[in-house]
């Protein structure tokens, strides 16, 4: 695939992605509803895409042309479209919490703590990062532009997040969803749940195409072990990405499922009574 066709078709992607969002942002803002919406789906959520935020800000600012994973070296316009979608994720998931939270019937302390908790995890993940993106704290003393790999404090955050806190928040997701199936009534957007299910189906599935994953390193001598490297290569620097829009999209088409088998059941059992009510007359008047 041409790097102008691939491109073109991320930007669309990235577009519909984003725009996947705006049902559910309309159905909660017209509700003003907090209590009905699982805070814990939306925050567990929002940490999730903070650390893909994480990862993918650290390969495409951070680690610059030194390290040529993730993104391409020199950066191409591709890899700005990648990192310009999970900004935009991050940011929407931010805009839904901060209005549930907003519009929630908790009590003014339990708001603040679930904003304090988020606020710690920004903490030791995205504030480093825009720090040794912004200057030289990182750097040893006496240099400037130092190479990723001589900044090793930001190196230890790169490998606590991708070794353990990455795999972590995968799993939150997936308890996201359970939360939210939980709650007494699934007051979500029919229409977003669609959208998102499909959509984020096919990023998934184009995450392969848009990152630059080293096949180089793997070792072409022998038949069996190249096959294994690259399921090793292609799981280390395509799951964060891939990962997280596959468990997206499944937690949503699950949802979207059971509001569909509750409505269902809701007009099945609405009918049942209105012909019920309408007959009563008429055994009346027979009874007579």
């Amino acid at each position: 695939m041409s790097q102008i066709l691939l491109t073109t078709f991320s930007i669309i992607v990235t577009f519909l992605v984003l725009a996947s969002f705006i049902p559910q942002i309309r159905h909660a803002w017209r509700r003003k509803e907090g209590g009905r919406v699982s805070l814990n789906y939306l925050q567990l959520n929002l940490i999730c895409a903070t650390e893909n935020l994480f990862l993918a800000f650290f390969f495409t600012v951070n680690a610059g042309e030194d390290v040529p994973i993730w993104a391409h070296a020199p950066r191409i316009a591709l890899d700005w479209v990648n990192l310009a979608q999970f900004i935009g994720i991050w940011i929407l998931f931010n805009f839904l919490f901060v209005l549930a939270v907003y519009y929630s019937s908790i009590s003014r302390a339990h708001k603040a703590k679930r904003i304090a908790l988020y606020v710690l995890f920004l903490i030791i993940s995205l504030v480093p990062l825009m720090i040794d993106a912004t200057t030289d704290l990182f750097c040893p003393s006496g240099k400037v532009d130092c190479t990723v790999t001589s900044r090793d404090p930001i190196e230890f955050f790169m490998a606590l997040h991708a070794n353990i806190l990455q795999p972590v928040t995968h799993a939150l997701m997936v308890l996201s969803f359970y939360e939210q199936a939980r709650q007494r009534t699934l007051d979500l957007s029919v229409t977003g749940l669609k959208l998102q299910s499909s959509i984020f189906f096919v990023s998934a599935m184009l995450w392969t195409f848009r990152l630059h994953i080293p096949w180089e390193l793997v070792d072409t001598e022998t038949p069996l072990t190249p096959f294994y490297i690259r399921c090793i290569i292609w799981l280390q620097y395509v799951k964060f990405s891939a990962g997280a829009d596959v468990i997206f999209a499944i937690g949503q088409c699950t949802l979207l499922r059971l509001i569909l088998r509750d409505s269902c059941f809701e007009a099945t059992h609405t009918a049942t009574e209105r012909q019920r009510l309408l007959e009563s007359p008429q055994e009346s008047i027979e009874n007579v």
